[in-house]
């Protein structure tokens, strides 16, 4: 079996240049701080309002670790002098290939080893320079994803949302400080990291830190991890919509809280298929297995697209207004209706 991750490798030749010019690394320079002042906004808001749960706490260490790995990638990618090296040709690990390239650094291609090697050299303290440093904020994105759908999952479950319902001046601050992150990423790389391409690699990573191959009977894993995302995902939210609406099986949630926990997961959700919508559709090379691959997608794309219309119709029973949370002692939603005092008079 050829190895899975080998189109990593491939490239498109081209013109070699030099490292960006000083106007561009001053315009990398001011999104990178912008993005970080907004996002200490953000994280000075998750501090205060901090709920006493393991959920959101959880999930302020994932928010932490994500933009810790992407201040890192910005300051590899502003401190690297190595010339602009060649594309790779499949936009899945584009991300990864680039960054490795720009900081000096082996491309990933066994992503489970290069984890724990990585790992290894963190806790070890071998890390040498930003270039190793931009290189683990690379590699944590694909467990930071796996993490985040975890605990996401399981807070719909339990009744946790991953946060408060927060003002309209943090929702700004986060927003548009995970835009000037992104900016910083597309102009210290000279435009070779494009919008959303951290986004469908730490989607892609996510099946192949759970499995270390690939089987020919079955879809890439890239696929497969982003497809179980999906599907555990809008399972999530139809039983949260459904519990609180009709069958009360979970620990209620107050209607911000459903709110915030299903906006998390619906924002994932999305990422999702943004992810296997640009993904290089995987390739039926083996005629002995081409008959299986086909029943194989077939179920995938039956069992995806089941999964995300019973996900709208949980989430349309979670945020619309109308009998949610009811409770056991008026299972209906209905209210009561109001009582004539007996001893009023009919024209008082």
């Amino acid at each position: 079996m050829a190895a899975p991750m080998a189109t990593r490798s491939e490239t498109i030749e081209r013109s070699a240049g030099g490292p960006i010019g000083p106007a561009r690394r001053r315009v990398a320079r001011t999104f990178l701080v912008l993005a970080v002042v907004l996002a200490l906004v953000w994280f000075a808001w998750r501090t205060v309002t901090l709920p006493l749960h393991p959920v959101p706490f959880v999930v302020l260490l994932i928010e932490l670790s994500g933009w810790t790995g992407g201040v890192l990638v910005s300051l590899g990618l502003l401190g690297s002098a190595v010339r602009r090296p060649a594309l790779p040709t499949d936009d899945t690990y584009r991300y990864a290939s680039v960054v490795a390239d720009r900081v000096g650094r082996a491309r990933a291609i066994d992503l489970q080893h290069d984890l724990r090697a990585a790992t290894e050299r963190l806790t070890t303290r071998t890390a040498g320079g930003l270039a190793d440093r931009a290189m683990i904020g690379v590699l944590v994105d694909g467990p930071r994803r796996i993490a985040l759908v975890t605990v996401l999952t399981a807070g719909l479950l339990l009744g946790a949302a991953p946060s408060p319902m927060p003002p309209w001046w943090a929702i700004a601050a986060i927003g548009a400080g995970s835009a000037a992150l992104a900016g910083a990423h597309v102009v210290a790389s000279d435009r070779d990291i494009r919008l959303g391409d951290r986004t469908r690699w730490s989607f892609a990573s996510l099946g192949e830190v759970v499995s270390p191959a690939d089987r020919d009977d079955v879809a890439p894993r890239r696929w497969v991890g982003t497809v179980g995302t999906i599907v555990v995902l809008n399972v999530a939210i139809a039983l949260r919509g459904m519990s609180d609406r009709w069958t009360h099986g979970l620990p209620a949630m107050g209607d911000d809280e459903r709110l915030v926990a299903m906006t998390w997961a619906g924002l994932l959700v999305i990422g999702g298929l943004y992810s296997l919508r640009t993904i290089p559709t995987p390739k039926l090379d083996n005629s002995h297995t081409v008959a299986r691959r086909l029943e194989e997608r077939t179920a995938r794309q039956s069992a995806l697209g089941a999964a995300v219309c019973v996900g709208l119709i949980g989430l349309l029973a979670g945020i619309l207004p109308g009998g949610v949370d009811a409770g056991p002692e008026d299972p209906g939603g209905v209210e009561p209706s109001t009582q004539i005092d007996a001893g009023r008079g009919i024209d008082d």
